[in-house]
């Protein structure tokens, strides 16, 4: 029982990051421009790139698709990323 100790405690480091989604996020980096915008989704990416290889942590972007079944806003992500998954979901029969 450590109650009574007044050691800083280690925050831990998460096994898996989701971010959901992509086209909402905000990056100092990338400036006034729009969340969804090319120059926000790319400065967002490459900003979860980099701490996913510095702390080899996996990071999962989630980006949304319009009803159509286009990958809504830029398809950046697409060309930045290792992997890019399509989930669709089935109705029920």
């Amino acid at each position: 029982d450590n109650d009574n100790d007044n050691s800083p405690s280690i925050p831990k480091q998460p096994s898996l990051v989701v971010i959901d989604s992509i086209q909402t996020m905000l990056c100092d980096a990338a400036g006034s421009s729009a969340a969804g915008g090319i120059t926000q989704v790319r400065e967002c990416v490459g900003l979860f790139l980099r701490l996913a290889k510095s702390t080899g942590v996996p990071i999962m972007l989630v980006g949304h698709v319009t009803k159509s079944g286009d990958v809504a806003g830029p398809r950046t992500v697409e060309h930045m990323v290792d992997c890019v998954l399509y989930l669709e979901g089935v109705g029920p029969s």
